[in-house]
Formats: C-alpha cells, sequence, structure tokens
C-alpha cells in the first residue's frame, strides 16, 4: 500500500469493496429469470433448500469461524452470541408479526415469513461487513492491500449462495424475480454501512467478532425451526423437506470449500 494512504482513503476503499460484496448477493437471483411457475410442493422443497443452506452457513461458516477467533475459554462468547442472536429473533418475530409492520410492502406481497428472512438475513450481513473493514484495516498495518482484497472476494463469493438462498424462499412466496434480486441487494447492505467503521476502530470491533457472527447464526437458526421448516413440511410432506434440506445443506457447504480463500 503506498505510504501516502491516508485515513480518508482507506475508508472509501473499504467502503467500495463492502459494496461490491453487496452487489453479488443480487447474483443469486439470476437464476429465477429462467424459472417462471413455483408448484406448491416445488415452492415447499425450495424453503426446505433455503432452510438447509442457512443451518450450513449458521453452523459451519458463521459459528465455525467464531470459534476459530475464540478458541479455547472464549466459546462462552460464542454460546453466548447464539443465545443472544436467538433471544433477539425471538423478539424481532413478535415485532415483525405485527400486521403494521412492513419493509416496502414485502409482508404485503410474500408474508410474515418473506419479511422475517429478509430481516433475519440483514441481520446477518453485520459481521460480515465489519470483517471486511477489519481486513483491510489490517492491510493497512501491513503495507498491503492484498489481506483486504482477499477477504472482499471471499465473502463477495459466499454472498452468492446467500442471495440465491434468499431468492428460493421469496420466489416460493410469490416474490418477483426482480424483487428478489432487490432483496438480496438489500440484505447485504449492512456491510458497506459496517465496513468503513470497523476499518477506522478496528481495535474496538476485532474482538468482538465471534459474538457477533454467534448472534446472527442464533437469529439464522431460529428462523429455520420457527418459520422455515414447518412451512416447507405443510406444502411438500416430511420426506422432500428432509432431502430438500439435506442437499442446501451440502450445496453451501461445497460452494464454501470450492470458493475458500
Amino acid at each position: 500500500m503506498p505510504e501516502e494512504m491516508t485515513l480518508t482513503s482507506l475508508l472509501l476503499i473499504t467502503f467500495l469493496y463492502a459494496a461490491a460484496t453487496d452487489l453479488a448477493t443480487g447474483l443469486g437471483a439470476v437464476p429465477f429469470f429462467f424459472v417462471r411457475n413455483v408448484s406448491s410442493r416445488l415452492s415447499g422443497a425450495m424453503t426446505a433448500m433455503a432452510a438447509g443452506m442457512m443451518i450450513s452457513a449458521s453452523l459451519v461458516q458463521l459459528v465455525g469461524e467464531a470459534l476459530e477467533l475464540a478458541p479455547g475459554i472464549r466459546v462462552w462468547e460464542v454460546a453466548a452470541g447464539l443465545l443472544a442472536g436467538a433471544a433477539f429473533y425471538l423478539v424481532l418475530a413478535r415485532f415483525g408479526h405485527n400486521e403494521r409492520f412492513d419493509i416496502a410492502n414485502l409482508r404485503k406481497r410474500g408474508g410474515s415469513g418473506a419479511l422475517m428472512i429478509v430481516l433475519a438475513m440483514t441481520i446477518h450481513s453485520f459481521p460480515e461487513g465489519a470483517a471486511v473493514g477489519v481486513a483491510f484495516a489490517e492491510s493497512h498495518h501491513s503495507n498491503s492491500l492484498s489481506f483486504g482484497l482477499n477477504i472482499s472476494l471471499a465473502i463477495a463469493v459466499h454472498n452468492i449462495p446467500e442471495g440465491l438462498a434468499i431468492a428460493i424462499a421469496l420466489r416460493a412466496r410469490g416474490i418477483s424475480t426482480w424483487a428478489c434480486v432487490g432483496w438480496a441487494i438489500f440484505s447485504s447492505l449492512p456491510q458497506p454501512i459496517a465496513a468503513p467503521p470497523a476499518a477506522w476502530a478496528v481495535w474496538l470491533v476485532e474482538p468482538l467478532l465471534p459474538a457477533g457472527m454467534a448472534f446472527a447464526a442464533g437469529a439464522m437458526m431460529y428462523l429455520v425451526i420457527d418459520e422455515l421448516m414447518p412451512d416447507a413440511r405443510e406444502k411438500a410432506g416430511g420426506r422432500v423437506t428432509a432431502v430438500a434440506c439435506i442437499a442446501g445443506i451440502v450445496l453451501m457447504i461445497v460452494l464454501g470449500r470450492v470458493f475458500a480463500f
């Protein structure tokens, strides 16, 4: 990194790359430009697959990385984050089920489940944005942007299947493909919002990352158990739901391994 790099330049670069990771989420909805009609059975299977992808993202990626950042006795931070995330989602769910609460008519078009999916995925994007900021702050200290660039690319690639998971769940609820693209991008808006402050205050944010990642995982797991799986079983039956859920778990694990950095 050039010696004349200023804090302003660092924050601008961090914001731009975090914005790029946000836009990558919209790519996950692209396949639905080629799939128009969704039967009730396929809708349930799609919802179950989204649930499996969220389970994998929660436990394998978020909790797995959180445990690496908080080894040994610090596992309590991860456990506390999981419980806090589940409790937060419980409160959020009660608020979200309020008939008067909506975002851009998402509840009206896709029901409370669609609204809660977007909210949960948006919440979990904050620690990812913070990770981008921390990476660029570390790059600044090492006088090289390579670490920040690698982390940004990894998160951007990771965001594509997350966008797919959102699109699968929303399309199953009748949301249009272009709207799925928009909501997928919306769900990752916290990344460019959180990244610059994290880069600026890396020593403050970095110790909070394990609990933050676990918090997001706890919120998503509650969503899967409370909303997605019951809906999938009702529409597709137990066997199809189980197979599709496992397929979603495997797909997210494979993608995470293939695009690991």
